[in-house]
């Protein structure tokens, strides 16, 4: 064969059979929560070999699935949790239904290291799944998110400052260790109390107008006061009042933060001792300075402006070395840096301090040699560049950050000069190209690198509008001509402005929306097909309700003419012609709608033979049709019209494969599966009834064979079918819980087979006309609601002749006012689910809430899915399908009269 659609494919089942097979109601919402999961999903065999993979653990760790599936699952697992983890797979797996939670690291793609949190469920036992099943969360943002809350927790509680956490009305809620050395109070002293047990009785109403500023949103700068501490005594403090907010920006409370300022102002005394001396040397100058000794390395004297940065008191600095306050490590290179200094200016360079805090701090050193009270010495000023140390260094970070954005973009990423010369490119667009690097596509022009030219002036075109104007050009749809073919592209270019703010180039991001594209025809189409099924669905009531007109009438006839008669073989052309016809339009109807699905044993040779006429119609008069029917044939429980759907599109796929003609072969034959290798196979081993359907036509290519299954997939032109004769019959085989099978050859033709499990139910027998006297029977008051005139006459005719009371009505309205006028209850009310004005539901609750005990039967012409807009679930309620026989009739009315005595 030489495509995997069909030219009848506009009569398949639409869309909402799912593409590869109609699901349940259950695993269509699995299969659904499945893909849509935010949490990868991973199935594994018991020694750990990835079965499947779900779309998000592509997102979840960077490997596709297709890269995941068939691999050892523990290669990516972190070496210091490899054991650990095998051992809990081992107890998951040696447990019936066992269960484990366990989080460890697992090797990203892009070669990091991520945490996870994995659930895993023994499902070995489950039947069609067979694996352990396990689900993922990516935790590692979480789990560095408690490792910084832990750091923060650490420093609050080694800090030297005195920090308060207190409610919005000033309940104090924390309390460091600080807090207590500084102001006296335990932990379990302080907690619950208000903040103002700190302030002096005249500060009291000032605290509280810093709370309300700060419940108002203002910010308070730090300020110097003093405080009060358990004994009474006042504390001279640095206070600073800061806002906690909610992430989500509500209000949580303030925290306060006091430094104890008795030391620094001991430090101003002694400076104010010495301040003529030192006033112009050290304390106009706002950046720390001191003097130390060349001999012995010791503070001699430091300014304010060090003492405050570096938290050290005037007296700690001089009893202290140039070294205590250094880094150990730094030691060794500042005594060399000292023997070898200048008797002039030295500048030191960029050294660590370390403060009293234990912070490490980045200062820019200069010194000059001096003497002070007669010795050797050395005068330094230190300036603190940290903080432009660390812009510098953040400036470096959004940098390599930026490059990152641009590298790992899913998205191509481009920006020209104005010439429309490439100045750089991401990987994305290179590898697009062909390209092993950027540095291939920088310098060359779009024409240069090989696309058409009709192509790069389009480019260029749109290149120049941008620089000319200034304005974007967004969300423009591209065509490119790549390598592997045609390409459609989602191209957005903005102006690439320098510093001044002029226009130097371009700057562009396209997206490949060429899947996309492609998706949104065959919605398209779905739609088609969508609209196609409706009408059918509609035309499918009328001529139900007609046929049931004829089929009825005939077998009334039947019944009351003697055997012997000579019409009886008239009428019962009549009753045959008219079941045919009902045949007829649920096999129209299976092309474009969900059908009422009603497995009945089958044998799938009489399938084959009722078929024949219609497949020769179909195949044309250039193609010879051979069934090669199997001896004593197994029966199997199936959908009938699902079963002749399966023939006639592997017929109609033969067909399009032997465009000059040729020979198609249906075959059926009583087939034993065996278990396959190892204990695995792929159904279940038991008997099987295959149908083999052959052509000689011109075969499917080794490439194409992979994916004939595949929903939508078709090698044919636009408009000539959607893809899904194929995916329709996987679907139904292994929603009958079957397998089907593919063997083709270039050339010389194809074979598929489907096996159908072998049904154990004997075969089921057909409703046929029989006399009156084997039709159940009853005397209840039946009510008929059928807006059809025909069908509403013949079954008041069936009803009244099996001894039933009947009513009539040809609609809501008529039936409600029946019913209060009857002077006898209502037993059964056979009602259209479709009727004009009140629909069927509507009445059956109307009539239940007025008579309770009232029995309800619908009837409908309609398919399945149209049934269930109007609110009935034929698998749910009492249905009768239209069309019926009298046979049918009554003895459906007798088994829902009958239900729940």
């Amino acid at each position: 064969m030489g495509s995997t659609g069909s030219a009848g494919e506009t009569q398949q089942q639409p869309e909402d059979d799912g593409g590869a097979r109609k699901p349940t109601i259950g695993e269509a919402h699995f299969r659904t929560l499945i893909e849509r999961s935010l949490d990868a999903v991973i199935l594994f065999d018991p020694d750990g070999t990835v079965r499947y993979a779900s779309p998000s653990s592509a997102k979840l760790m960077g490997y596709t699935p297709a890269e995941l599936i068939g691999r050892d699952g523990f290669e990516t697992v972190h070496p210091d949790d490899r054991d650990r983890v095998r051992e809990v797979l081992g107890r998951i797996v040696s447990e019936p239904r066992g269960t484990a939670t366990e989080v460890y690291r697992v090797r990203h793609k892009d070669g990091s290291w991520r945490w996870l949190e994995a659930r895993g469920t023994n499902l070995l036992d489950e039947p069609g799944l067979a694996a352990v099943a396990a689900t993922y969360r990516d935790v590692t943002d979480q789990r560095a998110t408690e490792e910084v809350r832990a750091r923060l927790a650490a420093i609050i509680e080694s800090a030297q400052d005195a920090i308060v956490g207190a409610d919005p009305t000033g309940t104090i809620l924390t309390w460091n260790p600080a807090a207590e050395r500084l102001f006296g109070y335990t932990l379990g002293e302080i907690i619950g109390r208000h903040i103002t047990v700190l302030a002096a009785p005249d500060q009291i109403v000032e605290e509280q107008g810093f709370i309300k500023r700060l419940v108002r949103g203002e910010q308070l700068p730090p300020f110097e006061t003093t405080r009060l501490r358990k004994d009474w005594r006042v504390v001279p403090v640095s206070l600073s009042l800061s806002v906690i907010r909610h992430p989500a920006g509500n209000l949580l409370g303030f925290s306060a933060s006091y430094r104890d300022l008795t030391p620094e102002q001991q430090a101003r005394d002694a400076l104010r001792r010495s301040e003529e001396k030192y006033r112009e040397l050290f304390e106009q100058n706002p950046h720390p300075m001191w003097v130390y000794a060349v001999e012995t390395l010791r503070f001699l004297a430091v300014n304010d402006a060090a003492v405050d940065q570096y938290g050290y008191s005037r007296d700690e600095f001089l009893g202290m070395t140039i070294l205590d306050i250094r880094p150990p490590e730094d030691v060794s290179t500042l005594l060399a840096s000292v023997r070898h200094a200048t008797p002039g200016l030295l500048r030191g360079g960029v050294w660590r301090h370390r403060h009293k805090d234990g912070r490490t701090r980045e200062a820019e050193v200069a010194s000059h040699a001096i003497r002070y009270d007669g010795r050797p010495a050395r005068l330094v000023l230190a300036t603190d560049v940290t903080a432009r140390r660390r812009a510098e260094m953040a400036l470096r970070e959004r940098e390599e950050l930026f490059r990152n954005v641009i590298a790992h973009i899913p998205c191509g990423v481009f920006w020209k000069d104005r010439n429309s010369v490439y100045l750089g490119c991401n990987d994305q667009m290179a590898r697009d190209l062909g390209f092993a690097s950027p540095d291939q596509v920088v310098g060359r022009t779009d024409a240069a690198l090989g696309v058409t030219p009709t192509e790069a002036a389009t480019y260029r075109d749109a290149d120049k509008q941008v620089v000319e104007t200034g304005s974007p050009v967004l969300n423009r749809e591209e065509s490119q001509t790549r390598p592997g073919g045609k390409v459609t592209l989602l191209t957005s270019k903005v102006p690439l402005r320098d510093a001044a703010g002029a226009v130097v180039g371009v700057l562009g991001v396209y997206q490949d929306i060429t899947d996309r594209k492609k998706l949104e025809e065959q919605y398209r189409q779905a739609q088609r097909m969508e609209a196609v099924g409706r009408l059918a669905g509609g035309v499918a009531h009328d001529f139900n309700n007609l046929l049931t007109v004829i089929t009825g009438y005939s077998d009334l006839v039947l019944i009351a003419l003697p055997g012997h008669d000579p019409a009886w073989p008239l009428v019962e052309e009549i009753k045959k012609a008219g079941e045919r016809a009902a045949v007829l339009t649920q096999q129209l109807l299976a092309f474009g709608r969900k059908q009422m699905l009603q497995q009945q044993v089958l044998n799938l040779n009489e399938v084959v033979t009722g078929l024949e006429k219609m497949l020769r119609r179909i195949i044309g008069e250039d193609i010879r049709l051979a069934t090669l029917s199997g001896p004593d044939l197994l029966r199997v429980k199936a959908d009938p019209v699902q079963v002749e759907q399966v023939i006639l599109n592997l017929a109609v796929n033969a067909r399009d494969a032997m465009p000059t003609g040729g020979r198609l072969t249906i075959e059926t034959a009583n087939m034993a599966l065996p278990r396959g290798p190892g204990g695995e196979s792929a159904v279940r081993p038991g008997p099987y009834v295959l149908l083999s359907v052959s052509d000689t036509g011109c075969g499917i290519p080794a490439d194409v064979l992979p994916h004939v299954f595949e929903p939508f997939y078709t090698t044919k032109p636009v408009g000539q079918g959607t893809g899904m004769g194929l995916a329709t019959v996987y679907g139904i085989a292994t929603a009958h819980g079957g397998h089907v099978e593919v063997e083709s050859t270039v050339g010389r033709g194809t074979t598929f087979r489907v096996y159908w499990p072998a049904a154990e139910e004997l075969s089921q027998e057909t409703d046929r006309p029989a006399g009156e006297t084997r039709l159940p029977r009853g005397t209840e008051v039946v009510m008929v609601a059928e807006d059809e005139e025909g069908v509403r006459g013949l079954a008041r005719l069936t009803l009244q002749k099996l001894g039933y009371t009947v009513l009539v009505a040809a609609n809501a309205e008529q039936t409600l006012a029946a019913a209060r006028a009857s002077d006898r209850p209502m037993d059964l009310l056979l009602t259209d689910v479709v009727m004009p004005g009140m629909s069927g539901r509507a009445l059956a609750e109307r009539m239940l809430a007025e008579y309770p005990g009232l029995k309800v039967l619908y009837t409908s012409g309609y398919t399945d899915d149209a049934v269930v807009r109007y609110g009935v679930e034929s698998d749910r309620v009492n249905f009768l399908p239209k069309p019926y026989t009298p046979a049918i009739l009554a003895r459906k009315v007798r088994e829902v009269l009958d239900a729940g005595r």
